[in-house]
């Protein structure tokens, strides 16, 4: 596949981003007057779920890792793989439509109404391109679903990408919170 490769970022926003943000902080966002008919409610709890399912797929994989190669390549092993291949399909859709969605319709509005935040949209979509290439690569994995149980070398490869995922939404997603949310509170 054909994909521009992004390096994943790995180090929190840089601080002349974050002086750029709006208030209020992270630990009073729950206590804001606007938060429980905020559009901030669901996306904390948008972003809560994918990261779970993110952490879910890698935790599958871990699993597999851990059982012995005999146990691998058992019936009810090759079925779990198949279970864990839907289950990292679920995720890569919820992830595009999630993520589509922002790109198409959240960052541009916001963008637009903010441009005092431009720099960290510009994070935020680069992280964007990171996790598009990240997901092409998991998507063509998810295509040897469940012979994964025959090539441990694939099978820790998967393993890799499932923990890149996990760290990118991590970090990308308390980025976009950090950005987003005291906009949705104003």
């Amino acid at each position: 596949m054909n994909h521009k490769t992004v390096t994943p970022r790995r180090q929190p926003m840089p601080e002349d981003i974050r002086r750029q943000l709006y208030g209020p902080e992270r630990d009073q966002w729950r206590d804001h007057p606007h938060h429980l008919i905020s559009d901030a409610r669901a996306l904390q709890r948008n972003h809560r779920n994918l990261k779970r399912q993110a952490r879910q797929y890698h935790g599958a994989l871990t699993h597999m890792l851990e059982i012995a190669d005999a146990e691998r390549k058992t019936d009810s092993s090759r079925q779990l793989f198949t279970t864990i291949g839907h289950h990292g399909r679920s995720l890569l859709r919820n992830l595009h439509s999630h993520h589509g969605f922002e790109d198409s319709s959240v960052f541009p509005m916001l963008r637009q109404h903010h441009p005092r935040l431009a720099a960290g949209f510009d994070i935020l979509e680069q992280d964007h391109l990171a996790l598009d290439a990240l997901l092409a690569d998991i998507d063509q994995q998810l295509d040897h679903f469940p012979a994964l149980a025959n090539d441990l070398q694939k099978l820790e490869n998967a393993h890799q990408k499932a923990s890149e995922l996990e760290a990118l939404l991590h970090r990308h997603m308390d980025d976009e919170e950090d950005i987003i949310v005291p906009i949705y509170l104003l």
